[in-house]
């Protein structure tokens, strides 16, 4: 998705440097004024998505990390033996789930 930026032209950047010694002045550098100078005004506008995206980022920043009402039932279900693991379908799982992301990349 491009960026539009108005006002800017799509010449190259100049990064060649100077190779004058740091702290050497240029006699043809115009000073800088001092007074505070209006360039202009700039202005910035969001799109709807960006808004959107905005406010969920806000909204789900707000929320808890975890469910603790599921955290509490799964701590008492190991405690109680109710929840048994399975090692074997555990190792797979992480194994699946590590091809995929290899599969991705």
């Amino acid at each position: 998705m491009p960026i539009d930026i108005k006002g800017l032209t799509n010449r190259p950047i100049n990064n060649q440097g100077s190779s004058k010694p740091a702290g050497t002045v240029d006699s043809n550098a115009h000073p800088r004024s001092t007074s505070t100078e209006s360039a202009g005004s700039d202005t910035v506008s969001l799109t709807a998505s960006a808004t959107q995206l905005s406010a969920l980022a806000d909204k789900i920043s707000s929320l808890p990390i975890a469910d603790t009402d599921r955290v509490a039932e799964t701590r008492h279900a190991l405690a109680s033996g109710a929840h048994q693991i399975d090692p074997d379908s555990t190792a797979s799982g992480l194994l699946a789930t590590e091809r995929a992301f290899a599969q991705k990349s």
